[in-house]
């Protein structure tokens, strides 16, 4: 089987796309597939669908595909462009990869998998031999598809939680839906305003329907629950951690007082007692 009767296979190109060269690089570590079209066919528009005639080809583009024997596979194509009446000149769908996408959708599927096993953006960039960058805007498209194809629903019990980044100086709002264990919001910083993002986005239907929301005691977090969710009095839920740790600074206290007033009197009776009363 000729190398380029092999890739037309493995790839399985959906008419009227086909291989018509393979070129081999072994010293780069990399496959060339060169893709291409027969002449005289009409293209969809990619905004409205409407058939026309090619207009021109954008200069030939390149995308990383699945690696072929450990060796980096890259499809080339020069991708045809219509002229359509409504919308102008446009480069037409490729059946492979997203529009201004650098990888194959079967790539980008790749690299999520990866990202979703490993403990790091870094991590899997290393398997993959990617940069950081690259692996990053993958993810992004992938968050983003998936928000799209997101329905509206009621989120009956929210946590509301922030993240320190770089030693605390920077933080994120991180809002998560808790029967299912998904993240349903992020923004800057923990302000007031950072929660009430996530509340504004919401129907009166599904800030009715919110029965429980899980937080600390920030402030900022509170204020913007009291003001947009009907009745937060009773839904919020302050979480255990920190109400156990105001418990175990107030016992501290408390103790310390104490120490002090029986030392004062020569009894060292809470000596060395603190962890005891923590416990």
């Amino acid at each position: 089987m000729r190398d380029v009767d092999l890739y037309r296979q493995i790839l399985g190109l959906p008419e009227p796309w086909t291989v018509v060269d393979v070129k081999l690089e072994l010293e780069a570590g990399r496959v060339e597939v060169e893709v291409t079209h027969p002449e005289g066919l009409r293209w969809a528009c990619p905004q409205c669908g409407k058939e026309l005639p090619v207009y021109d080809h954008a200069p030939e583009r390149s995308w990383r595909h699945l690696d072929t024997c450990q060796l980096q596979t890259v499809l080339q194509a020069r991708v045809p462009r219509v002229n359509c009446s409504e919308h102008g000149v446009l480069q037409v769908k490729v059946p492979w990869a997203q529009a201004r996408g650098r990888f194959t959708a079967l790539m980008e599927r790749w690299i999520i998998d990866v990202l979703q096993q490993c403990a790091t953006v870094s991590g899997a960039c290393r398997l993959l031999r990617l940069s950081w960058d690259e692996v990053f805007a993958v993810m992004e498209r992938a968050v983003r598809r998936g928000q799209a194809r997101k329905k509206p629903r009621v989120l009956r019990q929210i946590g509301v939680d922030e993240k320190a980044f770089r030693k605390g100086h920077s933080y994120t709002t991180i809002v998560s839906d808790i029967e299912r264990s998904t993240i349903e919001y992020l923004a800057d910083e923990r302000t007031r305003q950072s929660l009430e993002g996530f509340y504004c986005s919401l129907t009166t239907q599904q800030r009715d329907g919110i029965e429980a929301v899980a937080m600390d005691m920030w402030e900022p977090y509170l204020l913007a629950t009291q003001a947009q969710v009907p009745d937060a009095s009773r839904k919020i839920v302050f979480d255990r951690f920190h109400i156990m740790q105001h418990v175990g600074q107030a016992v501290d206290t408390v103790r310390k007082a104490e120490h002090r007033a029986l030392r004062a009197q020569g009894d060292d009776t809470l000596t060395r007692t603190k962890y005891l009363w923590l416990h």
